[in-house]
């Protein structure tokens, strides 16, 4: 599995292109924008995308009943520790979006490079302390915005839990984009 950022945000980039109404236009490229910057490490773009009290909800068993970030430092903690963790490379494979005045509904296969390290403190078991792994999932993300365009949260919905051996797989070096930092 060669674990590609750019596919994240590909399916975005589609929809933007196709898309006439102006607010829909503005939401899909601030959407753009946060699934980029969240891959490049550029933190100020990152948090440009957010409100002032950005709420994140994580409604995935092993994450916690309503775990996730609340407020605006609590979620660039959030994206601190993802920094610092290398847990920031991701691919995600959108099927399908949704779009009104006020959300974006994304849905697909998510895929997150994990250091060895972070899933052992996480309780799996690994070979490989010092290797990459990508952790996979179906993952339905409601993206909500307030009146300027800038991101409420998000509410995060899995196909069960995360962290179980058959979601888990060890990577090649050559599996990671040439751009990773981990």
């Amino acid at each position: 599995m060669k674990i590609d950022p750019t596919r994240s945000w590909a399916a975005v980039e589609e929809r933007l292109a196709a898309t006439d109404n102006p607010r829909h236009r503005q939401l899909l490229q601030v959407l753009l924008d946060h699934l980029q910057a969240e891959a490049t490490r550029d933190f100020d773009r990152l948090v440009s995308t957010l409100s002032d009290d950005p709420q994140y909800h994580f409604w995935i068993p092993d994450a916690g009943f309503d775990a996730g970030p609340k407020g605006y430092e609590a979620v660039t903690a959030h994206y601190t520790q993802l920094y610092e963790e290398g847990r920031n490379v991701v691919q995600y494979d959108i099927e399908r979006i949704v779009v009104d005045d006020y959300c974006i509904v994304t849905e697909g296969v998510f895929h997150q490079v994990y250091p060895g390290r972070v899933l052992a403190d996480r309780g799996m078991d690994v070979d490989d302390p010092d290797g990459p792994y990508a952790l996979t999932m179906r993952l339905v993300l409601f993206w909500p915005y307030d009146e300027n365009g800038k991101l409420t949260g998000e509410d995060s919905y899995s196909d069960g839990l995360m962290f179980t051996p058959e979601r888990i797989t060890k990577l090649a070096p050559e599996d990671l984009p040439a751009t990773h930092a981990g």
